[in-house]
């Protein structure tokens, strides 16, 4: 589609930046108050609605602003030349030990398509002895979506420096040969196609998308 200078990453990103801040704000008051709280039915899929696209807009973003650092040895991996004003909105109920927690950079690659046509249960004997029940799941805690938001979060505070991990982090696949060096699901971007997502957010992610996708896909040169 199109390739994105500096010039327009001054624009573009602040932009981006501003509307994961609300999203962040927005998921942090479903969430409430209490890590460790059993959520109430429905109030972790309405988190995770806003939250996947909110990821997703963070690591094409990231991707955006990164150093080329593909031809260059992980260990020498040099500093970002974008110095985009980072978002200044945070929420004093998400703080906790950070030592552990990480955003994550990768997404899953889209499933094949599902095999059509008869399905064979088995060629010789008696069939296999059914499954047992799965173990009924355990109910969903604000714990581990409060920790994606800590992450998320921490990419809003300094862009820059995720950036930087993340140009390291496609180095490291690119020196392995990767069949898929910039991890991200530019297909089926996460939660994208979702009816009622804020529009603002739409928006911006299938921009940063598309720019993303030119700069993963574009010729050398």
């Amino acid at each position: 589609m199109f390739p994105l200078d500096d010039q327009d990453m001054e624009i573009v990103a602040p932009e981006g930046w501003a509307r994961l801040d609300r999203v962040v704000l927005m998921a942090v008051d479903l969430l409430g108050p209490v890590a460790d709280a059993i959520l109430p039915k429905g109030v972790a899929a309405k988190i995770l609605a806003i939250l996947k696209p909110a990821e997703a807009l963070a690591r094409r973003l990231l991707y955006l602003l990164a150093p080329d650092l593909i031809s260059v040895s992980p260990a020498k991996a040099g500093a970002s030349s974008s110095s985009v004003p980072a978002p200044t909105a945070r929420d004093p109920g998400l703080r906790r030990d950070t030592r552990k927690i990480l955003f994550r950079l990768t997404e899953p690659a889209s499933r094949g398509p599902k095999p059509t046509g008869p399905r064979i249960r088995y060629l010789d004997g008696p069939p296999a002895p059914p499954k047992p029940p799965a173990r009924p799941s355990a109910p969903p805690t604000a714990a581990k979506l409060r920790d994606r938001l800590i992450a998320l979060s921490m990419v809003l505070g300094n862009p820059d420096h995720h950036a930087k991990r993340l140009a390291r982090f496609l180095a490291r696949r690119a020196a392995k040969g990767s069949p898929r060096p910039v991890p991200f699901n530019f297909a089926y971007v996460p939660r994208l196609a979702r009816h009622g997502l804020e529009e603002d957010l739409r928006d911006a992610l299938e921009f940063t998308n598309a720019a993303a996708h030119y700069k993963a896909h574009a010729p050398p040169g």
